[in-house]
């Protein structure tokens, strides 16, 4: 008996939209570029390649001759190209029309540039429905790569999984083929020889079949210790060798040469499923992300909406479908261990793009203008309200304390409340006992990327920090009398007020020149063991040409006995990042002076305050009546990158605190207002 094995061996090559240009030069020159040229210098090695859009870009830009040696490689017979969706969507959370659009638009980039037709797909963090089998049959693909965690799923054995199965009910045959991730933990972390080893086991039980691994790429290279474990001990080119060596048995192979000579283990129906470990992070499902975190909720309603809208009105629009399938990159919209939503930059970044795609309906608007929407947005059950103008976006919800969770600034095309809530995750359990550095590679050790993590830094369980309140804008807080700015920042208090959290009533008016909005709410505040009836009504006032608003605050006590009373209005605003030219600027009774965004403060007196945000060029104000209190800091949270866990900047707190005696009435105003930041030039 034949006792062979073909080894169907890949990588899936991808950097998120909007990542740093220094990544995308990293992964580049660690990982990238050595992999290509290592295996290049074995022809008769066969190898699978998809690269995602993203990075394709980059290296059009930056790297065209590392995209040339494989075009070479393709031509040579060597590797084949996987299509995919160009911009690395999750297929089960986009319409069936953008699935459409962004395999399209990667068929038709690599027979353009590459002078191939790709037969395969990579299915993004391999997120399958059976509903994508004719959609992908319908679109030309042959074959997807799944992990053997949906054919086990699927009832097949784990001894049946050395192949491939179809499922027959596509009018054309569309096959699937098994990822190991027994082989995912193994290479490139144990020994060439004993890959090797594993791989003659399995041709002994099972020869003539197939072993499927196609992984990140990242893990040549790019993760903790694989740059000199791959590259400068040579465990790539030891392998290799090995495989070149063993070639009267192991053969490798593209898939689409093994579909081409070997028959189907059968035909198979898979259930919804991902990998093992994004079936843990996801409770099962991917949309459950959505429920978890309402950021990653609000971003999917932003880009379903802004589809939904580009499909009305524009839908031939080439600019707007691109920036729209910018913006589906998968990456913000979850996550697992690494940092996906809480890397700030790139949820700015898939915000950005849905703002310009969105802009593209805008393009005969001329003039002042100004337009409202009440709709059930993120289809929770309420309604929330759009407001727009040329220069604003903002999106108020009544349902969840009248607050702001969107306020877009259109000429920079800049989501300034793109925040984050700070919540447990399961690994900051782990955190206080890692080392500072991470795991060494040694021979052997089944491993992957979630073994090889310590902390870039000490003390980061001092940052373990948790909300018990979704962190919006416009918030309103009865705090505490006394209570410290530190005790506020650590969410070390109790509510005074049922106003944080709660449903107010939603009226609005309008004028020939702008809109009002009146949100308001009777509720209880309890201070000295007293509760006092008290209705709040807050008023923003927006015309058709300006990127600011006014809030008014109208507080009425109903039953007239007079009560102190703490109102901190709550502001969570974005800023790129902490850097050297952001900061802010307060003008109070006492003074001017100047915050970085890295600290702490707290002033008396208040008149305005700015945050300025050089990387933007966006200048945020706010000015208030009354000389209220000003309490602010950054907001961080921790999480993992491929180089460990870190501390992420997320927002900046801004919070005027008035503290005063309610009798009757009392009335306040605020003026929120943005404007263009200009860098100061060097000298």
């Amino acid at each position: 008996m034949d006792k062979s094995i073909n080894l169907l061996f890949g990588v899936h090559n991808h950097q998120p939209v909007g990542n740093f240009v220094e990544v995308f030069k990293k992964a580049t020159q660690e990982c990238y570029r050595p992999f290509i040229s290592t295996l290049y210098k074995f022809p008769q090695i066969k190898c699978v390649f998809h690269l995602s859009g993203s990075l394709i870009d980059w290296l059009l830009k930056n790297d065209p001759d590392l995209l040339k040696i494989l075009k070479e490689m393709l031509q040579r017979g060597q590797c084949e190209l996987l299509t995919g969706g160009y911009y690395e969507p999750v297929f089960t959370i986009i319409p069936q029309r953008d699935i459409n659009g962004q395999i399209q638009m990667m068929s038709d980039f690599i027979r353009g540039y590459f002078e191939y037709e790709p037969q395969g797909m990579w299915l993004s963090e391999r997120v399958w429905q059976p509903k994508l089998s004719q959609v992908l049959s319908a679109a030309g693909v042959k074959y997807v790569l799944l992990d053997d965690f949906h054919f086990i799923n699927a009832k097949i054995a784990e001894e049946n999984l050395f192949g491939y199965y179809i499922d027959g009910q596509t009018e054309q045959p569309l096959a699937f083929f098994p990822i190991s991730k027994k082989l995912r933990y193994m290479i490139p972390f144990w020994s060439p020889a004993k890959v090797i080893a594993h791989l003659k086991g399995i041709a002994g039980e099972h020869p003539g079949a197939a072993a499927t691994i196609v992984d990140d790429g990242e893990k040549f290279g790019l993760w903790p210790g694989t740059y000199k474990l791959v590259y400068r001990r040579k465990w790539l080119e030891s392998f290799l060798r090995l495989l070149s060596e063993n070639k009267h048995w192991l053969r490798t192979a593209t898939i689409s040469e093994y579909m081409s000579s070997h028959k189907p283990l059968g035909k198979i129906q898979i259930p919804a499923a991902s990998y093992e470990e994004m079936m843990t992070w996801s409770e099962g499902r991917f949309e459950n992300f959505f429920k978890k975190y309402p950021e990653a909720n609000n971003l999917y309603s932003r880009m379903l909406y802004v589809s939904e809208r580009l499909e009305k009105a524009n839908p031939a629009s080439e600019e707007g479908k691109k920036h729209l399938y910018l913006g589906q990159c998968n990456c913000p919209y979850w996550h697992g261990v690494f940092g996906g939503i809480y890397l700030s930059r790139l949820r700015h970044t898939a915000y950005s793009n849905l703002i310009i795609a969105e802009r593209v309906l805008k393009n005969n608007y001329t003039g002042p203008w100004i337009e409202k929407e009440l709709i059930d947005f993120d289809k929770d059950g309420s309604d929330e309200l759009i407001v727009r103008n040329p220069q604003l976006n903002v999106f108020i919800t009544p349902a969840l304390g009248g607050g702001i969770f969107e306020l877009d600034y259109v000429p920079k095309n800049r989501n300034i409340m793109d925040v984050m809530t700070r919540r447990p995750e399961p690994y900051h359990q782990k955190i206080p006992s890692l080392r500072k550095k991470p795991v060494k590679i040694k021979d052997d050790l089944p491993l992957s990327i979630h073994d090889l993590l310590g902390c870039k830094e000490r003390g980061l369980e001092a940052y373990l920090q948790y909300d018990s309140y979704r962190r919006l804008s416009l918030l309103d807080h009865f705090l505490p009398i006394g209570l410290p700015l530190t005790d506020f920042k650590n969410n070390i208090f109790e509510e005074q007020g049922d106003f944080l959290k709660s449903k107010y009533s939603l009226e609005q008016k309008e004028y020939p020149s702008g809109i009002s909005v009146i949100l308001q709410r009777q509720g209880v505040v309890s201070y000295s063991g007293r509760s006092t009836p008290i209705s709040l009504k807050k008023v923003l006032s927006f015309n058709n040409l300006d990127a600011k608003f006014n809030v008014r605050y109208e507080l009425e006590n109903l039953n007239k006995k007079p009560v102190d009373i703490v109102l901190a209005v709550e502001f969570n605003i974005a800023a790129e990042s902490q850097g050297k030219g952001n900061y802010l600027y307060c003008y109070s009774e006492w003074g001017e002076r100047a915050y970085p965004l890295t600290e702490d403060f707290e002033s008396k007196g208040i008149r305005s305050v700015y945050l300025y945000d050089a990387c933007t060029g966006i200048k945020v104000g706010i000015h208030c009546e009354k000389f209220p209190e000003l309490w602010s800091f950054p907001l961080q949270t921790v999480s993992a990158s491929e180089s460990g866990f870190e501390r992420n900047y997320q927002q900046t707190v801004i919070v005027p605190v008035w503290k005063f005696t309610l009798e009757n009435t009392w009335h306040t105003n605020l003026d929120f207002l943005i404007s263009p930041h200009k860098t100061p030039k060097k000298s």
